[in-house]
């Protein structure tokens, strides 16, 4: 699916006006030229609301419901929030909606187009080509056919203003996401959309006679909030779907959509039960809500999965600090494999995971600032974070040790049981294990050759217990930094929102207020998994302390082991942590995960390396006199003639 949708329950947006219109006839109209042109929803009919006030027909007072049309109606202003209806029960399975292909506003229509062809034949680089041709066609139809536009009736029904979206929004609304990134999207997004249309002015002159910049970013808007992934005769394509794109969003999802080859036209069918009187949704998808905010005009006050899982996501900035002692080597480790590297794309281009930027920099150093955003989860993200953390916090030996690269012409051949002992500690440090010397005298393939460069974003497996450690210290000051960034704390967001008169329902204050929100909590769950971590490494740390202290050696070499007393212990820490991670949420079990697994392996090779010290201890006196037998054996004299 494209940008139709991206939220994951669903708000109610208002009250359903007596009857099914308000606005004249024109949804009358709108619905008799679907009708006459093939289409079905015998069991449907459009509703527009009064206000933001709830509705009091249907699943009821249910947050998480989003309506993509949402705008505060001033005083003599038609509402603009609408939704799809039952008229009756309908059962599981049932086909709701048929609109046949002949309704649709495709890519390709638009690509027809005189400026459509002219884009075609100049080749612009935009910034979402497949909107761009159905915003040219929408543009094109409305102005050159007007009230002969086979779409007017479509037309006539679409929302004359998009004042939910963020790019619309007036200065004031935008100061309730001070500290969020978010502002910064959203700067992006009016420029690139003013950038497009610069561009297409320029190889179609007639594009300004269409439309100003305002009604560009109008019909932009639309399209992203509206059009639907399709596969048409077998090509993937991008359509406008009149009536469907009615439909409000809700997690989980209750309808499903697709285009029938066989019908030749867009279908909806139901998944579950859906009373009378009940609003029919469509799942715009699990997605954070800085993406709903950004392309649909509302944010979910409780977006969660049935599961816990919430994907509302924070971006993060790591860079290599300027007063770094091992700058310049740090930043070539940082960038490497990123710059001029044609997967990569720019600086300031997103990666897959991550977008790297030049930062401007007191001294004039530029460093690579990454952005990863990342959500409550252990997922890939989080993991790249932990990898770019643990790059950030080397010390020179660490930093040598990982971005070196060991290659099939100069690296270390390890021989016989040298390479196993190795291979514990290159595991540790995070590495593949090393080339056997067979493998070289044998011509098998080398796990890495000699143009094998490794980066920040590939250190998967702890380093060390010190870098650990400082790796958790620096995740704790990033997240400080950002909060600190906030004009308002998470506590008084909760208690703003709990404030209607102030954060009306549905208001763009409002879904800012929830978006920074849900930002800070995902912050104050990094806040919390860094802090228990750097605790449960305290006991780690006691622990080994304690196995390093009760070692002692005589004179004689006899080793003995000294009783401490006894403290609570990382097992009985992590166990209860996990009987805890019952009743959490599901941050919680993430947390514990990672302090039983990852800190867990970390402490039993601490472990492991206290006792080899303790055998190499016990079989050194050993050695020495064997040693010193020998020595005697060959003294001058000392042999039998």
């Amino acid at each position: 699916m494209f940008a139709r949708g991206t939220a994951m329950h669903s708000a109610r947006k208002g009250s359903p006006n007596t009857g099914s219109h308000t606005s004249g006839d024109k949804f009358d109209r709108f619905e008799k030229w679907l009708r006459d042109n093939g289409a079905r929803f015998d069991q449907l009919e459009i509703k527009v609301y009064d206000d933001g006030s709830s509705s009091s027909r249907g699943r009821g007072d249910d947050s998480n419901e989003e309506k993509k049309d949402t705008v505060t109606k001033d005083d003599g202003e038609e509402s603009e929030m609408r939704g799809v209806h039952a008229l009756s029960h309908i059962p599981p399975n049932t086909l709701v909606m048929t609109i046949p292909r002949k309704c649709l506003i495709t890519v390709e229509m638009g690509q027809a187009t005189p400026i459509g062809q002219a884009i075609l034949n100049s080749d612009l680089d935009l910034d979402a080509p497949k909107h761009i041709f159905l915003m040219v066609y929408l543009l094109w139809d409305r102005k050159v056919n007007g009230t002969n536009s086979f779409f007017y009736p479509y037309y006539e029904v679409l929302p004359k203003t998009l004042k939910n979206m963020p790019i619309f929004w007036s200065m004031e609304e935008l100061a309730e996401l001070n500290g969020s990134y978010l502002q910064q999207q959203i700067a992006d997004r009016n420029q690139a959309i003013a950038e497009d249309y610069r561009a297409i002015c320029e190889v179609a002159p007639q594009m300004r006679e269409l439309a100003t910049l305002e009604e560009f970013k109008w019909a932009r808007m639309c399209v992203c909030s509206r059009n639907f992934g399709l596969q048409i005769d077998g090509h993937r394509t991008s359509a406008l779907v009149p009536h469907a794109d009615m439909l409000n969003h809700y997690r989980p999802r209750e309808t499903k959509w697709t285009f029938d080859e066989d019908r030749q036209a867009f279908t909806i069918t139901s998944l579950q039960h859906i009373g009378k009187g009940s609003q029919i949704y469509d799942s715009y998808g699990q997605k954070c809500n800085h993406r709903f905010l950004l392309n649909y005009g509302f944010a979910v006050e409780d977006n969660r999965e049935l599961d816990g899982f919430c994907p509302n996501e924070v971006p993060l900035e790591l860079y290599v600090s300027p007063d770094d002692p091992l700058l310049n080597e740090k930043l070539e480790f940082w960038t490497r494999g990123e710059i001029n590297d044609k997967n990569h794309g720019p600086p300031g281009r997103a990666t897959t995971r991550l977008q790297s930027t030049h930062a401007a920099e007191p001294l004039g150093v530029p460093p690579l600032l990454k952005r990863i955003r990342v959500c409550v989860s252990s997922n890939e993200n989080t993991r790249l974070l932990f990898s770019l953390l643990r790059a950030l916090a080397c010390n020179g030996p660490e930093l040598h040790a990982l971005a070196s690269p060991v290659s099939a012409s100069c690296g270390p051949i390890v021989r016989g049981d040298d390479r196993s002992s190795s291979n514990v500690a290159r595991s540790l440090f995070g590495f593949p294990e090393l080339p056997s010397s067979n493998s070289v005298l044998t011509g098998s393939p080398m796990p890495f050759g000699a143009t094998y460069h490794r980066s920040c974003r590939d250190i998967r497996h702890p380093v060390s217990l010190r870098n650990e450690r400082a790796a958790l210290r620096l995740l704790l000051q990033i997240v400080e930094r950002h909060l600190s960034a906030y004009s308002t704390t998470l506590a008084e967001d909760e208690t703003d929102l709990l404030d209607e008169l102030a954060y009306p329902r549905f208001s763009n204050k409002r879904h800012a207020k929830i978006q920074v929100r849900g930002e800070k909590e995902v912050l104050h769950h990094f806040a919390r998994w860094a802090t228990t971590a750097l605790e449960v490494l305290d006991v780690i740390e006691e622990e080994l302390q304690e196995e390093r202290g009760s070692i002692e050696v005589s004179s004689t070499g006899r080793v003995s082991v000294v009783n401490h007393e006894e403290r609570p212990s990382f097992d009985f820490l992590i166990q209860r942590m996990e009987d805890d991670a019952e009743s959490r949420d599901i941050g919680h079990h993430t947390i514990v995960r990672y302090c039983a697994d990852v800190l867990g392996s970390l402490r039993r090779e601490e472990f492991k390396n206290i006792r080899r010290q303790r055998v190499l201890q016990q079989e050194q006196p050993r050695a020495r006199t064997s040693s010193g037998r020998i020595w005697r054996s060959h003294e001058p004299g000392s042999s039998k003639r």
